[in-house]
């Protein structure tokens, strides 16, 4: 099975992984500024760069400003060395996206004329798992990218994961991917790592403020279904098991309006989540036939759709409070479908504000995701790059490159 831990592990600075960490980290980057920062010997840090530029993950190009002798050559990640996919995968939808190891998009399931891609998701997760590599063989192909520069993956699915074995736990898009070790199943197609990941922790990865990226956040998914994940010091709070974040299965003052797999009474989930108000609506006679109904409803205006939005906002904000004065947040961040109605974001923030501490809520930031609908797969491609270019995996390939010269 593929490892998901090398980009969690500690690091003793200055090995040619971590030298990489800071060429991508930083906007001006040469030999001596990594000898400056690292603290290393200039002659160590130069073959540090020298086994970079041997593994075709690093190039010279341009020069920083001068200190007053001849200009440093800047040194940057060669993007194109490979490509990485990023797949958001739902009981009805899957978005499959390649980029450059920059991050830059090189191929959009979104942006095809034939529409996105399918994946037998009822038929289990070995089917849908060999669709989704098929799928991404396909695109790459289709974008002219060399397929044996494919570096790994990341995959988003709205259920807890466990960590750090990658097996899916209790998923309400389909029951039948209970225990399903995604990597396990990839390692049949690739050598290539591909890691899994629940998809609101993907969206705090997505949202990770500032160019160092070391922000404390709670990102929350409100869609069909609600998620949260949790961002401390920039690095993903998982817990022991995975399920760190997990507001949804939290027992409410409210009736359920829809069932649970988790079992809890009256959860968050069953009671306020974007499922839940369809659910309502319907057995009131309302003829709805999802979230976006819910949203166009809100937006004419519909009495009784935003007096649902703001009681299901007053539920989420008080399970909310409870995270945000526990861990004194920077931000919330607020995606999916639902993040798109103000009324529901606006109760959301008002019942923090009021339930929080006053030096909790005087600190904080309760906001809409920028771009709610791309934060899950903007998330999955920050882990896999992470990941594929993680200080220990990168330090294993200079290894191996020094063993086979030697």
């Amino acid at each position: 099975m593929h490892e998901q831990h090398f980009q969690d592990m500690d690091r003793n600075p200055g090995s040619v992984g971590d030298v990489l960490r800071l060429i991508r980290v930083s906007d001006t980057t040469s030999r001596s500024s990594i000898a400056r920062s690292t603290g290393l010997a200039p002659s160590t840090a130069s073959a540090r760069v020298d086994a970079l530029m041997a593994l075709g993950l690093v190039r010279e190009s341009g020069a920083e400003g001068s200190r007053g002798g001849r200009r440093a050559r800047r040194l940057e990640l060669v993007a194109d060395a490979g490509f990485v996919a990023a797949a958001d995968l739902g009981a009805h939808h899957v978005r499959i996206v390649l980029t450059d190891l920059a991050g830059r998009i090189v191929a959009d399931t979104d942006a095809l004329e034939h529409g996105a891609a399918t994946v037998p998701v009822a038929a289990g997760p070995r089917a849908s798992v060999a669709a989704l590599w098929d799928r991404f063989v396909e695109l790459a192909r289709d974008a002219g990218l060399d397929t044996t520069r494919f570096r790994g993956a990341a995959i988003s699915v709205p259920a807890p994961v466990s960590y750090p074995g990658g097996s899916i736990a209790t998923p309400s898009f389909e029951p039948s991917w209970h225990g399903a070790v995604l990597p396990e199943l990839f390692a049949e197609h690739t050598d290539a790592p591909v890691l899994v990941e629940n998809d609101a922790n993907l969206i705090a990865l997505a949202e990770r403020p500032g160019p160092d990226r070391t922000g404390t956040l709670v990102a929350v998914k409100l869609g069909t279904r609600i998620g949260s994940g949790v961002l401390l010091d920039g690095r993903l709070h998982r817990g022991v098991s995975g399920a760190a974040g997990e507001i949804s299965h939290t027992p409410v003052d409210g009736e359920a309006a829809i069932g649970c797999t988790c079992g809890v009474p009256d959860c968050l989930e069953s009671v306020a989540s974007g499922g839940a108000i369809v659910a309502r609506l319907r057995a009131g006679g309302r003829q709805v036939g999802g979230t976006s109904d819910v949203l166009a409803l809100a937006a004419q205006g519909d009495a009784v759709v935003l007096d649902e939005l703001r009681r299901a906002g007053e539920h989420i904000g008080r399970v909310l409070s409870g995270i945000v004065n526990f861990c004194n947040p920077s931000e919330v961040v607020l995606a999916g479908a639902m993040s798109a109605s103000s009324v529901l974001v606006a109760t959301i923030r008002g019942e923090l504000y009021r339930s929080c501490l006053p030096m909790v809520a005087d600190a904080l930031d309760v906001r809409a995701s920028s771009s709610p609908r791309d934060a899950g797969i903007r998330g999955a491609t920050v882990l896999a790059i992470d990941e594929v270019l993680a200080p220990a995996r990168v330090d294993e390939l200079a290894r191996a490159a020094t063993e086979r010269t030697a």
